[in-house]
């Protein structure tokens, strides 16, 4: 029998997020494994739920893409951002599993990391202490030429402010910047991995979604790194900075969400983000 094959587009963020239906997508369809097309197929290649993660063609109408895709029995390219999600009534998981006809019973992101990866970092990661995660700028899946430094609204601008802050109150654990160079000037009292000697530089996104299930916490703005963080067995919790979107569309409950006062900017004062953080309960 043909399986079925699940195509989805955006940002690094919504994959990620995407990953909350895999389950009751298997079960709806009573299939093993799942067959994806994506703008960021290496996202899922290391998952066992997985027996094809390929980046999405934009060829569709030509003659050779027909025969690929006869392979599939159905294809499904559910997508909230062209449903009632736009209103701004709901979580982008409750809508897409709405598309899907399916439960589910948590909106937390549900992705496997690259388990060999892991263990080829393992002793590097421990070198690391105690550290936390921060991201403060964000838009951009791969670096681009022309980067929007205000990201819609959603870049925090006082990234530097806070970084000292917690370099004060907490000296002896490490803060771990994730974000591409042409983002914003590099924070310092952060981890510069290039000056580390034996520690070797955590490369990409795929590396950052292993170090966001062995960090204390962390801090950032809506942007992937929140999703990384916010997986449901890695059991985080920590502080996101809301601007321009919304937590009930794009959050998660178990973290503790400060909205900006401003509207279309990502105002927060830098204590009052650190204090919450401070009081955080976190597991060490």
């Amino acid at each position: 029998m043909k399986p079925n094959l699940h195509m989805i587009d955006g940002g690094v963020g919504k994959h990620l997020q995407f990953t909350a239906l895999f389950d009751a997508i298997l079960k709806k369809y009573n299939e093993p494994k799942l067959c994806l097309q994506s703008s960021y197929s290496d996202l899922f290649k290391y998952d066992n739920r997985i027996a094809t993660s390929e980046t999405i063609s934009s060829f569709i109408l030509h003659d050779f893409t027909h025969t690929v895709y006869d392979n599939y029995k159905n294809i499904f390219f559910n997508d909230p951002y062209k449903s009632n999600f736009l209103k701004g009534e709901g979580h982008i998981i409750k809508y897409w599993a709405d598309m899907y006809n399916i439960k589910i019973d948590t909106v937390a992101p549900n992705f496997q990391i690259n388990k060999k990866r892991e263990k080829f970092l393992q002793d590097d990661i421990l070198k690391l202490g105690k550290f936390i995660l921060v991201q403060f700028t964000g838009g951009q899946g791969i670096k681009l030429e022309n980067y929007n430094e205000d990201n819609v609204g959603r870049n925090y601008k006082e990234g530097q402010q806070v970084v000292n802050l917690l370099r004060e109150a907490l000296p002896n654990v490490n803060i771990i910047v994730f974000g591409h160079d042409n983002e914003q000037e590099p924070l310092l009292n952060t981890m510069a991995f290039n000056n580390l000697g034996s520690i070797p530089k955590f490369v990409d996104k795929n590396d950052f979604m292993i170090l966001a299930k062995h960090c204390l916490s962390f801090i950032c703005i809506d942007s992937s790194l929140q999703h990384m963080c916010s997986n449901k067995t890695f059991n985080k919790k920590g502080i996101v900075l809301w601007g321009t979107s919304k937590p009930e569309m794009f959050g998660y409950k178990n973290n503790v969400n400060l909205l900006s006062e401003y509207p279309y900017s990502c105002v927060i004062n830098p204590q009052h983000i650190v204090d919450k953080f401070l009081k955080l309960e976190i597991n060490e």
